[in-house]
């Protein structure tokens, strides 16, 4: 009974570090894709509702930024600082970018959808106000 519970433990010792490694490995490719301009390449990394949504502000963004900036602010470096495990199916990671003009640390949401790891930042839509006077 006792090696049971010695192999089930380190079953999921394992399996923690395996999601830990990927969990890591999306945040890093997400915040280098995001960090140095190629949100194409982010996509890939990221929820359906990221997708929908921050990545088609993002795209929009750059779109009206001047090429010369983009340029002088790449290529970004980032690291990878910290990983929360919420729980099975959420996770919250610390990262750190280094731009040639700026330097910060920020953090990234992602969820387990369907055995993947993916960066989960939706852009929520603002509360309307309420229009109608009262009476």
């Amino acid at each position: 009974m006792k090696r049971i519970v010695l192999l089930l433990a380190a079953t999921c010792l394992a399996a923690c570090s395996n999601d830990t490694k990927d969990i890591k490995q999306v945040a890093y490719d997400y915040c280098m894709a995001t960090a140095n301009y190629r949100i194409d390449d982010a996509e890939q990394y990221c929820t359906k509702e990221t997708s929908s949504t921050t990545l088609v502000m993002a795209r929009y963004l750059i779109s009206l930024v001047d090429t010369a900036f983009i340029v002088s602010n790449t290529p970004a470096e980032i690291s990878i600082e910290k990983v929360d495990r919420l729980n099975d199916t959420t996770a919250v990671v610390t990262y750190h970018n280094t731009t040639p003009i700026k330097s910060y640390s920020n953090t990234v949401d992602l969820r387990k959808r369907d055995g993947r790891w993916l960066v989960h930042l939706p852009l929520e839509a603002p509360e309307k106000e309420n229009t109608t006077a009262a009476q």
